[in-house]
């Protein structure tokens, strides 16, 4: 009898390719196969898990394992690696669906918005912005939203299409932020110059009974006691009372007539103390002694004394 043909070798196992998923879980199976046989029990599924750093319990877990048994109750180094890399395309692709599925509601959100304010129009005026992002429920900020106008609305209009995308990025956190906008900004934004000539005009228009700033022209207050924008002080402003030259001299001190104590002096005749003493009912003048009051004056015709 002839004999039995051989066995025809088993297929080669499909590869799990060259990807750094498939290196990292040939690496980790290796690290549990002590063994190196190639091959481990069903039963170590978890262990592989962990060594890649995935973990999964209760039915979650068998319904993982059951996506590597095959029925030989092996898991071979190639099949686990062809596992992991599906594992993580998997996943990635679901976290692209739930962003998709994210931007998506958000366009929603923007379309219904935009034409509640634009009644059915494509494009409405850059003025009615604020209005569209109140619509959605956003707080709007002119100057946040400076740069964004002038992207959105270079003719002074806004398109549907276009600010249902920008919108999206920007809720999304994916586009430019508007915070980047700088000095340049403001110096190319004919509105910015306007508004700000106009703060100048009303600093610098003539007030009832205010003062001009000599140094920067800026209006103040009458009762302003410097300027609000350079500190120059006013000249009109009240000076304070100049020191007196007339000071008092103080008790004891030396005069053009000499010493003075208290109220009195050292002068051309003698020490005198506080006010000078009256002179005595009494005295001797010139011509002798006299008592009280002096003596009236003779008569005409009469002969005084000697």
């Amino acid at each position: 009898a002839a004999p039995a043909p051989a066995p025809a070798p088993a297929a080669p196992e499909p590869s799990a390719g060259d990807s750094a998923e498939a290196a990292k879980a040939r690496s980790a199976f290796d690290d549990v196969d002590a063994a190196t046989s190639g091959s481990l029990p069903v039963d170590r599924f978890e262990d592989l898990l962990d060594a890649v750093g995935e973990g999964f319990h209760g039915d979650e877990l068998e319904a993982q394992r059951a996506k590597v048994d095959d029925g030989s109750g092996k898991i071979t180094r190639e099949a686990f690696a062809r596992y992991y890399v599906a594992l993580v395309e998997n996943a990635d692709a679901s976290d692209d669906s739930g962003d998709e599925e994210e931007r998506e509601e958000e366009r929603g959100n923007a379309r219904e918005a935009f034409d509640t304010v634009a009644d059915g129009k494509t494009e409405v005026p850059s003025s009615k912005f604020q209005a569209l992002m109140e619509a959605l429920g956003t707080t709007y900020c002119e100057e946040e939203h400076r740069r964004t106008l002038r992207k959105l609305a270079p003719g002074g209009t806004v398109a549907r299409d276009a600010f249902v995308e920008w919108y999206v990025d920007w809720v999304l956190g994916d586009g430019d932020s508007d915070d980047d906008a700088t000095a340049t900004d403001d110096d190319d934004d004919p509105a910015a110059e306007s508004k700000a000539a106009a703060t100048w005009a009303s600093l610098t228009a003539a007030k009832e009974g205010s003062w001009k700033c000599e140094v920067c022209d800026v209006r103040n207050d009458k009762d302003a006691s410097k300027c609000a924008a350079c500190e120059t002080p006013n000249p009109a402003a009240p000076q304070k009372a100049a020191a007196s030259g007339n000071a008092v001299s103080a008790p004891g001190s030396v005069g053009p007539g000499g010493f003075s104590f208290g109220g009195g002096s050292v002068g051309v005749g003698g020490f005198s103390f506080g006010a000078p003493a009256p002179a005595p009912a009494g005295s001797i003048g010139a011509g002798g002694f006299s008592f009280g009051a002096p003596a009236p004056a003779p008569a005409a015709g009469s002969i005084g004394a000697g």
